[in-house]
Order: structure tokens, then C-alpha cells, then sequence
């Protein structure tokens, strides 16, 4: 069987965030969490360099906002998968997202609750 290993590229302005979704990543079974960003310009260098599956994205960060960098990324990588991470619940967010064609949208307080089966699907897919 193949064990496919899912790369996640974490973005987000907040320290203390980043490092606990990082240890909560790491956790899970088939990822592998190969860098961090801490800005929409940050992430688009990682991105390049770093070559992930899947970033999760913080919609609001100084210098580049997150849609703005998961507009680029899915222009220049439209294979790389770009999830949107949040703090506002509001579906007004969820609309933007999809405009700056994210592929998938969770509010950080349902991380624990949505960000699994995610990843099990990207793993999922990835094996056909």
C-alpha cells in the first residue's frame, strides 16, 4: 500500500497560533508540516521553495492579505490545495474565499472538528 504523505505549509501572523496548529498537525498520520509563514508574501516564497500539498491559509495578515496570497499561489500552482483558516464565522468570508479560489474554507474554532477529514480526503485522493 502506498503511504502518501500529505506536505502542509502553515501561514498565519500569529506566533503562538502557528505553533499550536503545527504540534496539532503533527499528530495526525500521512502529513508532514515542511514550513511556516508568517505573511501573504512569506508564503508565496515558501510556497515555491518549499513545495507543499497543502497550505493553510490565515485570511488576515500584514503586508499580503491571505486571499491576495491564495489568489497568487493558485494562479502560479493551481495543483497546490489552499484551505483558508479563520476567525470570522460569517459566510460573507466563506463567499470571499471561493471568489479568490480557495479550496476550502474553516473557522479556526472548528479546526479540530474539520481540518481531519480534510486531510484524510487530500490523502484519499491522492492514492487514486
Amino acid at each position: 500500500m502506498n503511504n502518501k504523505t500529505i506536505k502542509i505549509l502553515l501561514c498565519d501572523d500569529n506566533d503562538n497560533f502557528r505553533q499550536l496548529l503545527t504540534q496539532y498537525i503533527k499528530s495526525m498520520p500521512s502529513v508532514e508540516v515542511v514550513g511556516e509563514a508568517f505573511d501573504g508574501v512569506d508564503v508565496i516564497d515558501k510556497t515555491e521553495r518549499l513545495n507543499p500539498d497543502l497550505v493553510l491559509m490565515d485570511l488576515s495578515m500584514p503586508n499580503q492579505s491571505g486571499l491576495d496570497a491564495t489568489r497568487t499561489i493558485k494562479e502560479k500552482w493551481p495543483e497546490k490545495a489552499v484551505i483558508i483558516l479563520t476567525l470570522y464565522e460569517d459566510s460573507v468570508y466563506k463567499e470571499l474565499a471561493d471568489e479568490f479560489n480557495a479550496d476550502g474554507f474553516i473557522a479556526k474554532s472548528s479546526i479540530k472538528a474539520q481540518l481531519p477529514g480534510v486531510i484524510e480526503q487530500m490523502v484519499k485522493n491522492s492514492l487514486n
